[in-house]
């Protein structure tokens, strides 16, 4: 049923209304006044109200008003026999999606009403993308390092400054980038992104403003850049670092002036544009070796919101792996699975290189490959092929490190063989079960509080 609010004091019109509405498969809800009707508003789910211009102690505009502040995505139709234009100017710059005049055409009021019931269903569909898309792109953890990120979020999303965000690949960049937008007043515009390290040097220039047909060799066809898509939006320029001097100098002309020269074209286009930046390299040693822009870099730069590794922020391991699990059970259509304790010991000891990505990556592997509901210690070692001692022995800078590297691994090997049975593993290493633990935190591995309560005694 569509739930629809007449506001008139006329009620033989208003009886009238209702009666021919129910007709069309309506529920009809009526107000003689402005307070009636947001009565009815706090207690019924409405979606469309047609609205009287001239009612007893509030007016129309000013309940349109009110109507606005308690439910903006309400489709309110204005109807009047004595308005003017400038009336309806003004009560559509407030919100109004149409003006009727009276006495009211009956095809003329349900084409209106068919047209505003297409944009409630457009408006419900938007706020469920939204919602989905906000969803997916939530801030997991609970480290300080995330409440941190967080807390500088919630700072800038609603200001149009620019905002730097660094830190190593896979840490989850576009992700902080996506919650910038999805905060701020311009998440209903575009949110357009550009991987600057993918885009050829000869070609980044057509990629962000777009070029003419026919002005360099392949140009079949008019093309529009990525600053225009961006109108109104924003622009999400990754790995900007990776940019040449030539790109760099015409993306801070841009930004200063807020147009931009197509390739080929004649004159230049205002564009409002927030541009947010990302770069897993370090600019401002780059600005002193000269191969960044320093004036390129103040300008993005007005804040950085800095993404640590997964390796510096391991209580944030075992919340973002659930959360991946949830995400890739939903979109695989497979039951939901869980980690045992065994296994959570082995994600907090894992090292992480390739940071969220790796530990992404890791989980669709184990939810699509995994047959049993729950995802145990060795299903999560053999995934990692971890640990893989001899590589870190290798790599070690010293002896000392090499032998706290093999101790590190043969300690891993034989809890991850003992299913993380710590009793058992202390018998096998012939170690007292103390000194097994403190063995633990010291290498990093089970728990990261150094309490063993997610292995078994």
């Amino acid at each position: 049923m569509r739930n629809i609010l007449v506001v008139d004091d006329d009620r033989d019109l208003g009886e009238t209304l209702s009666d021919l509405l129910r007709r069309e498969k309506y529920q009809v809800f009526w107000a003689g006044n402005g307070r009636t009707a947001l009565e009815i508003l706090k207690k019924e789910s409405i979606q469309l109200v047609l609205l009287d211009l001239l009612l007893p102690g509030m007016d129309g505009i000013d309940v349109l008003k009110a109507l606005n502040r308690e439910d903006p995505s309400l489709v309110v139709i204005m109807m009047s026999g004595h308005g003017s234009i400038q009336t309806a100017v003004q009560a559509t710059h407030l919100g109004a999606y149409d003006w009727i005049e009276k006495p009211l055409e009956k095809e003329r009021l349900l084409i209106t009403l068919r047209n505003a019931e297409e944009k409630c269903r457009l408006i419900r569909e938007k706020k469920i993308l939204i919602n989905d898309i906000k969803s997916r792109y939530n801030m997991v953890g609970s480290s300080p390092a995330m409440r941190n990120i967080c807390h500088l979020i919630d700072k800038v999303a609603s200001q149009p400054i620019s905002v730097l965000i660094t830190g190593e690949s896979g840490t989850g960049k576009e992700m902080v980038a996506n919650a910038i937008h999805l905060n701020s007043p311009r998440v209903e515009q575009p949110l357009v992104r550009v991987n600057c390290a993918a885009v050829p040097e000869t070609l980044i220039e057509s990629e962000l403003f777009g070029h003419r047909k026919g002005s360099f060799t392949g140009a079949v066809e008019h093309k529009m850049g990525k600053f225009q898509q961006a109108h109104k939006g924003t622009l999400f320029l990754d790995e900007i670092g990776d940019l040449s001097a030539s790109a760099q100098a015409k993306i801070l002309r841009a930004l200063d002036s807020g147009e931009i020269e197509t390739v080929g074209g004649q004159g230049t286009h205002r564009v409002d544009v927030r541009v947010i930046t990302a770069t897993n390299r370090d600019l401002m040693s780059m600005v002193r070796q000269g191969q960044f822009r320093e004036d390129l870099y103040h300008r993005i730069n007005i804040m950085e919101i800095p993404v640590p590794p997964l390796r510096e922020r391991p209580e944030d391991v075992i919340d973002l792996a659930l959360h991946f699990i949830q995400q890739v059970c939903e979109e695989q259509n497979i039951p939901l699975k869980s980690l045992s304790p065994s296994a959570e010991a082995v994600l907090l000891a894992f090292g992480w290189p390739g940071n969220v990505r790796q530990l992404r990556n890791w989980v669709e592997k184990a939810v699509v490959l995994v047959d049993a509901p729950v995802i145990n210690g060795h299903h999560a070692a053999g995934l990692l092929e971890f640990p893989d001692i001899m590589k870190e022995v290798h790599q070690a800078k010293n002896l000392k490190d090499a032998k706290r590297s093999f101790e590190k691994g043969y300690i891993l090997h034989a809890l991850m063989r003992n299913e993380w049975n710590i009793a058992q593993t202390s018998r096998d290493l012939k170690l007292p079960r103390s000194s097994l633990y403190e063995k633990m935190r010291e290498y990093g591995i089970g728990n990261h509080s150094g309490k063993p309560d997610i292995l078994k005694k």
